[in-house]
């Protein structure tokens, strides 16, 4: 893994004009497939084949006739690209910000598009596909030089934006799906304060990528949303990508993905819990106050979900509101008797009653 971790882009080793058109695009496809097969080695591409084969269909709707394989690799930040080989690589992070089948198919779209119209060729003849790539770029190291996050001209990406619409709105879907996921991606970067994700570092802004979409979308007939079907052949894998988020302890990022209205409530039980778990780890001024709310919150919608009721009693003990931590930390023992956290719940359970005996 630090092989890659470190890796960095240098394209500058052999001249891309030096090159025949074959030359070059051999180069390509080899230097791409090598890449790719590191990337299987390190464990960083999903093995879901249920998963999997949605997401394919979801491409294949889109592209038919064209040979397009989605891969869902292991990372939280939202990010999506393709390369020369024709497979599109989806991080679980994005799928923890899309909020339906339309939109993912937005960003399949886009990222499709680059295949089918020789961007990563067109890419790196064009000087501006060559210029300034020599940064650190982790978990995916040189695999980006020849991919969609190399950072092509903005005319190239407006292509792509264009083809990926036509083909969005072909395939049935809704057109105006695209707009959205760059609004709140755009929040998030503020919210988070955060660099824009390499999926958009040299596109054009996101607040572009919104204004180009609206104008594109302006007289998009209603279209196939496919909200039930997107929620429901991922939620398992948006819970683990969430849970993953609270190991990590980014507090920020599940505040983003979850404290939009409702948003919490597509991962029950756990959202709303996550939820608050996201303010107390992010601990700003007000949000132990949110935190408690969204404990409350998941308690109320569900009363047998142990973890929410450790949260608040940890809580409470914090706050000197002893009776109330008691009362909480009892109910999650009894819920979750074996949970990583309860031998701690207990001890300070039995703190608790030493200092306030019956």
């Amino acid at each position: 893994m630090s092989a890659l971790l470190t890796a960095t882009l240098c394209l500058t080793c052999v001249d891309a004009k030096a090159l025949t058109e074959s030359e070059q695009r051999a180069r390509i496809l080899f230097e791409t497939r090598e890449r790719e097969t590191r990337l299987e080695q390190l464990g960083f591409v999903v093995r879901d084949d249920a998963l999997d084969a949605y997401l394919q269909s979801v491409i294949d709707r889109l592209y038919p006739g064209h040979v397009l394989r989605v891969r869902l690799l292991k990372d939280l930040e939202p990010n999506a690209f393709a390369v020369a080989t024709g497979n599109v690589y989806v991080h679980t992070g994005m799928l923890l910000r899309v909020r339906d089948e339309a939109e993912l198919a937005a960003v399949l779209a886009h990222e499709g598009a680059h295949v089918l119209r020789d961007h990563m060729y067109r890419g790196v003849i064009d000087a501006k596909g060559l210029g300034g790539l020599a940064v650190v770029v982790p978990l995916l190291g040189p695999l980006m030089a020849y991919s969609s996050m190399a950072g092509y001209s903005r005319d190239l990406e407006r292509e792509a934006d264009r083809v990926g619409y036509e083909h969005l709105v072909a395939a049935g879907y809704d057109g105006r799906a695209a707009a959205p996921v760059f609004t709140r991606l755009a929040a998030e970067v503020v919210a988070r304060g955060i660099k824009e994700p390499y999926f958009f570092a040299d596109h054009p802004k996101l607040l572009e990528r919104v204004k180009n979409f609206d104008e594109l979308a302006a007289e998009a007939p209603p279209g196939d949303r496919g909200i039930e079907r997107y929620t429901d052949e991922t939620r398992a894998r948006r819970t683990s990508a969430l849970e993953d988020v609270h190991e990590k302890r980014d507090g920020s990022m599940l505040v983003a993905v979850l404290s939009e209205d409702g948003r919490a409530e597509t991962y029950a039980p756990a959202g709303y819990f996550l939820l608050g778990e996201g303010y107390r780890l992010r601990a700003r001024d007000g949000d132990e106050a949110q935190a408690l709310a969204a404990y409350d919150r998941s308690i109320t919608l569900y009363p047998d979900y142990g973890p929410a009721y450790g949260a608040r009693g940890r809580l409470h003990a914090r706050r000197g509101e002893k009776a109330d931590a008691v009362s909480d930390l009892s109910m999650f023992i009894r819920l979750a008797p074996d949970a990583r956290e309860t031998p701690f719940a207990k001890q300070t359970l039995e703190r608790l009653r030493q200092e306030n005996p019956p």
